[in-house]
């Protein structure tokens, strides 16, 4: 990782139990690959990755006016940004959406579509064919309006998800790492070309620490909303 990117997750003290969690996984990875590179083995509690975090049932849906194309435009417009969709997936987003709006309620789906504007104008201009992003390779202006609009949607994504807000069962300096790990993971997965969460030994030798980073902090944060 490069740039403004790096630096600003290098800027960013991380708390002192974060940081151990980190060192011990950086630990057990090199000790489990036996100094070289081969594969990483302990389980872990899934990720919720931004891209699929509204979860809601595949059949919640009925085929009508999509609030998805409110948001892209149509199917077929996504699909000549990211490759990989198919009409399942963006009928699920939509499937998704409705769910949201049902469960926020109409003033503050408005406020939550409007923040989720920028985040998926920012997947069809930057995202890759599996819709990650490479945010070392977006300029420091544009990165910081995503960032702004991801630190502001994910309590709204927790809500959705059942979970207690990550936002305010975290101190702000968590908070603000959890994001960063969030930003960090998704640009891992973009520069790797895969859609779903990368083994250590996929992963560049430079870049496995920070990698490592931030998976812990996003198991972290996991345990707690599961302990909430």
């Amino acid at each position: 990782m490069g740039n403004h990117f790096k630096q600003d997750i290098e800027n960013i003290e991380i708390p002192f139990q974060l940081h151990e969690r980190s060192k011990k996984g950086i630990q057990e990875a090199k000790s489990e690959m036996g100094g070289t590179v081969k594969r990483f083995v302990k389980k872990r509690i899934a990720i919720t990755i931004m891209a699929a975090c509204l979860m809601v049932p595949t059949g919640a849906f009925a085929y009508q006016s999509l609030l998805a194309d409110d948001l892209y435009g149509s199917f077929d417009n996504v699909k000549k940004h990211i490759a990989n969709i198919t009409m399942k997936s963006y009928l699920l987003f939509d499937a998704k959406l409705s769910q949201a709006k049902g469960d926020l309620g109409n003033e503050q789906f408005e406020q939550f579509k409007e923040i989720l504007y920028v985040i998926t104008d920012a997947k069809l201009e930057f995202g890759d064919k599996n819709g990650n992003i490479d945010y070392s390779k977006v300029s420091e202006e544009k990165l910081e309006e995503i960032k702004a609009a991801i630190y502001e949607i994910q309590p709204y994504f927790d809500r959705l998800n059942n979970q207690p807000s990550s936002k305010e069962i975290l101190t702000a300096e968590e908070y603000e790492q959890y994001i960063l790990a969030l930003l960090t993971y998704e640009t891992v997965m973009a520069q790797l070309g895969v859609s779903s969460p990368p083994k250590i030994e996929m992963i560049p030798a430079d870049a496995q620490e920070e990698f490592l980073k931030a998976r812990d902090i996003l198991d972290y944060v996991n345990e707690k909303q599961i302990g909430n």
